[in-house]
């Protein structure tokens, strides 16, 4: 089985522009190796990366995977929840890769809605949690919400 060894925030802006209409870009480096039986059984994996703005000790991720529709959870770790920023989804086939480490560049395009009419400079924590599932692998959902009347 793959496995991520790390993530590196790669053109990140000095500044991030928080507006209704303003995006920031930025590029997300993963950095994975293979297990030699991912290679020569030609391996799928879906990569997905989630950017957070942290507010405090990391959140708990709890990972809901459905190979494409992966969806993330957050266990908070003090009273301070982490704001979800965006997501992509990258497909790697080890085919493709053909050696044993890969860097995966990632653009990502964060975008903060407008926080208070005047400008100021804050000092924010962004982070990103990557999770490589693969296609060989459990798969799970939410039903829809269903709602019952109780008799007593």
């Amino acid at each position: 089985m793959a496995k991520i060894k790390q993530i590196i925030l790669d053109r990140i802006p000095e500044y991030v522009e928080v507006d209704d209409h303003k995006i920031n870009n930025i590029i997300v480096n993963t950095e994975i190796e293979f297990h030699p039986l991912d290679i020569s059984g030609n391996m799928e994996y879906l990569l997905h990366l989630f950017v957070y703005d942290m507010h405090g000790a990391s959140d708990v991720p709890v990972l809901i995977s459905n190979w494409d529709e992966t969806k993330i959870v957050r266990v908070e770790q003090d009273d301070r929840k982490d704001d979800f920023l965006c997501k992509e989804s990258v497909l790697i086939k080890c085919d493709q890769a053909n050696k044993k480490e890969l860097v995966i560049k990632t653009p990502m395009s964060v975008k903060l809605g407008k926080l208070q009419g005047n400008s100021s400079v804050y000092h924010r924590n962004f982070k990103v949690f990557g999770t490589l599932i693969p296609a060989v692998f459990r798969a799970s959902k939410w039903s829809e919400a269903f709602e019952s009347k109780l008799v007593f």
